[in-house]
C-alpha cells in the first residue's frame, strides 16, 4: 500500500530537522563553550544537548516506530510540539530586535528585523501541521480500534 503524499511530507520535515538537530548536537559536543540561543533555551556548552540531541532523538524513534501508529504518533507529536513551543518562545527575542539576529555558530546573519519573525513563523509552522498530523494519526488508531471490536466478525 502506498503512503499518502501527507505522510510522506511529514516524515520528510522530521527526517531533514532531526537530522540538523543531530547535527547540531555533533557542534555542541566538538565545542564546549558552544552558545545555544533557541527561544526560553539560553546554553553554554554541553548542557544544549538536553535541547537538541533528546528531541532528536525522540524524533528518530518516532519515525522508524511510525507503523506502530501509536506509539510512533506520540513521539513525533512530542517532537514536534517541543520544537513548535520553542520557536515560538524565541519570537519576543527576534521581535524586539533593533539590529541584526546572528548565529555565529552557523555564520548566519539576518540583517532587517521583519525577516527573521517570518523566518521563524515560516520554520514553526511545519512543525506545527506536523503536530496536527501527529495527532491525528494516533486518533485514527483509537478510531480504528474501537470501529474493530464493534464490528461482528
Amino acid at each position: 500500500m502506498k503512503a499518502p503524499i501527507g505522510t510522506i511530507v511529514g516524515l520528510l520535515w522530521v527526517l531533514v530537522t532531526t537530522l540538523f538537530f543531530f547535527g547540531l548536537s555533533a557542534l555542541i559536543l566538538a565545542r564546549p563553550d558552544f552558545p545555544l540561543r533557541l527561544g526560553v533555551f539560553q546554553t553554554v556548552g554541553r548542557s544544549g544537548l538536553w535541547v537538541t540531541l533528546l528531541p532528536a532523538l525522540a524524533g528518530l524513534l518516532g519515525m522508524i516506530c511510525w507503523r506502530q501508529k501509536k506509539f510512533g504518533a506520540v513521539l513525533v507529536t512530542a517532537y514536534s510540539a517541543f520544537w513548535f513551543l520553542t520557536l515560538l518562545s524565541g519570537l519576543p527575542y527576534v521581535w524586539n530586535a533593533k539590529q541584526s539576529f546572528c548565529v555565529a555558530s552557523l555564520n548566519f546573519c539576518i540583517t532587517t528585523p521583519w525577516l527573521g519573525r517570518v523566518t521563524v513563523l515560516a520554520v514553526a509552522a511545519p512543525f506545527l501541521l506536523t503536530t496536527i498530523w501527529a495527532v491525528k494519526r494516533g486518533q485514527s488508531d483509537r478510531t480504528g480500534a474501537t470501529q474493530n471490536r464493534l464490528t461482528p466478525g
